[in-house]
């Protein structure tokens, strides 16, 4: 009975081991990237579950995180001076820096994105000049922000019948080769990067798309995506008695192909999509009730092969907040703002563990997934 006693606590040992093994190596393996006050990038270790490293900027307090195409360098714009900070992943440090302010000249900036080979930045900008007795503000233009350079080297009048209040505010992407700027807003609009042409504008309520009489598409930048291909959720209403409702989009951006399904009803606000890594599962959160003492939010959870809504629960969510999926597919993370994120399991949509990161959260989080072996 001894001889048997003495095998069986190494043995539990090593079972124990093994379990634990095979559950790390189920969960996420990636980082996450995060902008807070005031100067700093935080690294994330999402095995671990902490916060590993804080990259200092230079340019100024982080207010957006893009990442390139071939993931090696993150491009960070400023809050307070419109600057941009380039971060190459792999060291962790600032390796490019300046500022688009000179002067008197206040050059307001809000979402960007990169070219393939990630040498140039397209945005729309809003020019203030300061005068001695008042400011001047400048039309609405397309800019070409070369890294380079360190400067803006091209801008372009934006359209003037397709300019409004949100303009600054719209999605960006570039299509796979570089030739085309995608523009997502009440339309789709498809520009030639070289002169900044209208090339195309997908009209959501012409008869192509019939039953939609508006629509709103988000652009995401998801690295669990596939290449070229985004999916996100719309809303729409239809021409009769418009009822709002919403779907899921499907853009092939070298395509351009679009492919929109409705799914229900919409709601008074929904916090985007995210896809698990084999993008056959996808979540958002649905806001029933947008009153901020009494905000109601559901965790919705799609079927992408069918794109159907397969599962909902009350989420107990924060004033503001957005959302993100891990590496994994398999936690859901909650910040912004203040200075944590919350882990939810994303097979029950149950609280996990919260995080702090001892800042405060000032941009978008990304999540970038281990290099395979």
């Amino acid at each position: 009975m001894r001889g048997n006693s003495f095998w069986r606590f190494p043995v539990s040992l090593h079972l124990f081991g093994l379990l634990a093994a095979l559950a790390a190596s189920a969960s996420a393996q990636g980082l996450l990237y995060i902008g807070a006050w005031p100067k700093q990038i935080l690294v994330i270790d999402e095995a671990q579950q902490k916060v590993i490293d804080r990259i200092q900027l230079q340019a100024g307090t982080p207010r957006h995180i893009e990442i390139s195409n071939d993931r090696t360098k993150l491009f960070v714009s400023s809050l307070e001076n419109d600057g941009i900070d380039v971060v190459d992943i792999a060291t962790r440090k600032v390796i490019n820096h300046f500022v688009l302010d000179e002067g008197n000249r206040k050059v307001r900036f809000r979402n960007f994105t990169s070219d393939p080979p990630g040498k140039l930045l397209y945005t729309t900008i809003n020019v203030a000049v300061k005068q001695v007795d008042r400011f001047e503000l400048e039309p609405t233009k397309f800019a070409v922000i070369d890294l380079a350079q360190q400067k803006i080297t091209k801008t372009v009048d934006y359209p003037k019948e397709e300019e409004n209040l949100f303009t600054r505010f719209a999605g960006m992407r570039v299509s796979p080769d570089g030739k085309h700027l995608y523009h997502f807003r009440e339309n789709v609009l498809i520009f030639d990067t070289t002169d900044f042409k209208l090339e195309e504008k997908i009209e959501l309520a012409k008869p192509q798309y019939p039953g939609m009489e508006r629509i709103g598409v988000w652009a995401n930048n998801d690295p669990a995506e596939e290449p070229g291909i985004m999916q996100t959720v719309f809303n729409a209403s239809d021409p009769v008695v418009h009822r709002s409702i919403f779907g899921i989009a499907r853009v092939d951006l070298a395509r351009r192909n679009f492919d929109f399904t409705p799914v229900g009803p919409s709601t008074v606000g929904m916090a985007g999509l995210r896809v698990t890594p084999d993008r056959k599962t996808g979540y958002t959160i649905a806001i029933l009730d947008g009153n901020p003492g009494n905000l109601r939010c559901e965790f919705w959870v799609f079927d992408m092969t069918t794109r159907k809504l397969v599962k909902r629960i009350d989420f107990p969510a924060r004033t503001r907040f957005d959302f993100s999926t891990s590496s994994s597919g398999k936690q859901i993370y909650i910040f912004t703002a203040g200075p944590t994120i919350e882990i939810f399991d994303a097979g029950t949509l149950q609280l996990e563990k919260t995080i702090n990161l001892e800042a405060d959260v000032t941009t978008n989080l990304l999540v970038v997934p281990a290099k395979k072996s």
